[in-house]
C-alpha cells in the first residue's frame, strides 16, 4: 500500500505567563511535537528575553530542531527540559533516559506542570530486570516488523548469529502488526527481543507472559 505522510500543524500563538517563566531553570532543552513546531517561536523569544539559555534539541529521526518523537528515547544534553504539547507520551520518551526535571506546558489548557516520573521509573526498572532475564535465557524470540522505518532485518540476523555463537537458540518472528496475545502461544521462548518501535519494549512488556527487551539495549551484551 502506498502511503503519504503529511504534517498537521496547529494554528495558534503560544505564550507562557510571567509566573510560568519564573518556574523554569536558567538553562533547558526545548521540545515539542510536529503539531506545534511552527508555534514555539514566541516561547523561544520569551525564554531568551528572560535570560534562559535554550537548547533547541531534536531526535535522531526528526526533521526539525525542537521536534521530538515519542517512539525514540535518547540521552539529551541539557540539565532540564521544557515540553510544549498535550499528553504524557512524549515527556515519557524524554524521561526514560534523562533523570532531569521535565516541565510540561499544555497549549490547550495553558497549564504548566512538572512531569511525574513514578510510572516511567517503575517501567525502566522492570526493563533492567528483563535485560538480566535475557542474559539467563537459552531460547530467544526476535520480533521484526515489516513497517517502513521499523524494519531492521539485517541487524536482527547479525544479532541472531551473535546469540547463537553464545549458545542461545534464536527464533525470528516477522509481522506487520504485532499481536501480543499470539506471542503467548510460543511457550518455548524464554525472552522476547523487540526490534520495532522501542516503546514496545518499555510500555507493552506486561502484555506478554515472558520478559521483553529492546534490540538496541542488548545488542552489545552478546
Amino acid at each position: 500500500m502506498k502511503t503519504l505522510f503529511l504534517e498537521a500543524h496547529v494554528a495558534m500563538d503560544i505564550a507562557l505567563s510571567p509566573e510560568q517563566i519564573k518556574q523554569l531553570p536558567k538553562e533547558l532543552g526545548l521540545f515539542t511535537t510536529i503539531q506545534f513546531i511552527d508555534s514555539i517561536n514566541g516561547v523561544l523569544q520569551q525564554l531568551k528575553d528572560a535570560g534562559i539559555t535554550v537548547h533547541l534539541l531534536k531526535g535522531k529521526h526528526t526533521q526539525r530542531a525542537g521536534q521530538i518523537l515519542g517512539c525514540e528515547y535518547l540521552d539529551y544534553p541539557a540539565p532540564a527540559f521544557l515540553y510544549i504539547g498535550d499528553g504524557v507520551f512524549h515527556p515519557q520518551a524524554i524521561a526514560i533516559k534523562n533523570h532531569k526535571p521535565i516541565h510540561c506546558y499544555n497549549p490547550y489548557t495553558k497549564q504548566m506542570a512538572l512531569f511525574d516520573r513514578k510510572d516511567i521509573d517503575f517501567a525502566v526498572k522492570q526493563h533492567k530486570v528483563a535485560m538480566m532475564k535475557f542474559l539467563e535465557a537459552d531460547s530467544i524470540g526476535v520480533l521484526i516488523s515489516t513497517k517502513p522505518g521499523q524494519q531492521f532485518m539485517k541487524r536482527c540476523l547479525l544479532f541472531k548469529e551473535k546469540c547463537e555463537a553464545k549458545g542461545k537458540r534464536v527464533y525470528i518472528f516477522l509481522s506487520n502488526t504485532l499481536d501480543f496475545v499470539q506471542m503467548n502461544n510460543f511457550p518455548f521462548v524464554q525472552c522476547w527481543v523487540n526490534s520495532a518501535c522501542p516503546r514496545i519494549g518499555i510500555d507493552d512488556k506486561n502484555k506478554v507472559d515472558k520478559p521483553m527487551v529492546n534490540l538496541e539495549d542488548v545488542f552489545e551484551m552478546v
